[in-house]
């Protein structure tokens, strides 16, 4: 099974209006595909891709559907090796 990751991610920036930043590392020094799903609190997902980690860092540039109701969205980033959470809010 795997776990949660001992990453040091952040999500900026937290609020947003629907754009936003993932960067930083996922502890490991190996390039994995990472999958990237954000879901509203009703549990439906409203956005889902996946990224590629260059020697376990991670750039990526979310842009959201900009037709989002205002509130806390969950991240959901899962790799190979464990997953990591994130709540963040949406200000339209």
């Amino acid at each position: 099974t795997t776990g949660s990751l001992q990453a040091n991610l952040v999500l900026a920036p937290n609020p947003n209006k629907g754009t936003f930043s993932i960067k930083g590392s996922l502890g490991i020094a190996t390039d994995q595909e990472v999958s990237v799903e954000v879901t509203n609190m009703l549990g439906q997902t409203v956005y889902s891709n996946s990224f590629m980690t260059s020697n376990g860092n991670i750039d990526a540039q979310v842009q959201l559907n900009n037709t989002l109701a205002s509130g806390t969205y969950i991240l959901d980033l899962r790799s190979a090796n464990g997953n990591k959470v994130f709540h963040f809010v949406v200000e339209q």
